[in-house]
């Protein structure tokens, strides 16, 4: 006989969640809006919500003020919060896993494409009551019900972060470190939630 635990949907226990973003900022460059309207058109909402795009939106490569020419691109660049935007070699390599989580879209960057990933996976998974969070009510870290916490792979967001983060469950980041591995796909981070630990200061 075997026997098993199950987990009472109250029970509160820490489960392991990342957030996945886009990773080596300090030696790739990000990308940038081209238009300001377009931003502002809401197009670029990271709520949750599926996108429809009328056109196919620019963005372009940021150059660093005082210098002449970016810094080269990731396969994963940053670009804004709570999305993704990577080139056709990391869409080809991560479309298996992340089409049932998100959406694609393609927007043009110098006349190439790079796919904006709207994660569309709504799950209500944050313990607010556990939660860290800011005198205004917002949150610094975040706390996990485990039982809301998918056990299969996935790529999800929850409605009170949804605009700023992306999260991965450990069975997710398991299969997207085997993907970036084999394809060799630069750009691309997993991180605790919340804000990293304070360096502690050097003693004189």
């Amino acid at each position: 006989m075997t026997s098993s635990m199950t987990t009472s949907n109250t029970e509160v226990m820490d489960v392991k969640v990342w957030e996945l973003k886009s990773g080596s900022v300090n030696d790739y460059a990000p990308l940038v809006f081209a238009s300001d309207k377009d931003v502002e058109s809401g197009m670029f909402d990271t709520s949750g919500s599926p996108l429809s795009w009328p056109q196919r939106p620019k963005v372009e490569v940021f150059v660093e003020p005082g210098k002449k020419t970016p810094k080269p691109l990731a396969d994963v660049s940053a670009l804004t919060p709570g999305a993704l935007a990577m080139n056709d070699k990391a869409k080809a390599a991560m479309t298996p896993l992340l089409s049932a989580f998100g959406q694609f879209l393609a927007m043009d960057c110098g006349g190439e494409t790079r796919w904006f990933y709207n994660v569309t996976n709504l799950i209500h998974c944050i313990d607010e009551s556990r939660s860290t969070k800011r005198p205004s009510g917002s949150i610094v870290k975040e706390a996990f019900f485990e039982h809301a916490v998918p056990v299969e792979p996935a790529v999800f967001k929850d409605p009170l972060t949804a605009a700023a983060s992306i999260y991965v469950n450990d069975a997710g980041k398991a299969a997207l470190e085997k993907i970036v591995a084999e394809a060799a796909i630069v750009g691309v981070a997993f991180v605790e939630p919340g804000p990293p630990p304070k360096k502690p200061r050097p003693r004189s």
